[in-house]
């Protein structure tokens, strides 16, 4: 168990030892310093035992960075895939989109539980990020279906069909 002392109790100790070095230079010299000396240790004893025991790093991102650092996981797999470049834009358009539209829905949901503004607050800032939600949702619509249509002119192999089933989701 490390011992623990109060900034009081050390600085008693150490003015104590001030006043026994002065009065016994000789004899009390040699102690006084083995004294500090061992109090020192104390001192960064418990701080060393700390560290000892701690050793490891806790690293807690925020749900955004949790999300991007997932989206450009996404990113990477569909440019590591085999699939034709049409196809891999219209992949990581498509997974772009959606993590906006998920920041609007969270955002929509904020308002909606913010109790400090009032109705008409609630439903204008409502309105305003409905309207930007239906935007992206047109533009998710709009790659879908131009990601159908190079599917039918390049049609995918079994096996790049499987790839892009597990990229799509």
């Amino acid at each position: 168990m490390p011992l623990t002392f109060s900034s009081d109790s050390l600085r008693l100790a150490n003015s104590n030892q001030a006043n026994a070095s002065k009065t016994n230079q000789t004899q009390a010299g040699t102690n006084a310093s083995a004294t500090n000396d061992s109090l020192t240790k104390s001192r960064v004893a418990p701080e060393d035992s700390a560290t000892k025991e701690n050793k490891s790093i806790h690293l807690h991102l925020s749900e955004e960075a949790k999300n991007k650092s997932r989206l450009e996981k996404k990113k990477e797999a569909i440019d590591k895939s085999d699939l034709p470049t049409k196809i891999k834009d219209h992949l990581k358009r498509i997974h772009e989109l959606k993590e906006e539209l998920r920041k609007l829905e969270q955002a929509l949901k904020k308002v909606m539980a913010n109790n400090n503004i009032s109705e008409e607050q609630k439903d204008l800032q409502a309105a305003q990020l409905q309207t930007q939600i239906n935007a992206l949702n047109s533009a998710l619509l709009s790659t879908m279906n131009s990601l159908i249509e190079d599917l039918k002119e390049e049609p995918l192999t079994a096996e790049q069909a499987s790839s892009f089933a597990e990229l799509l989701l």
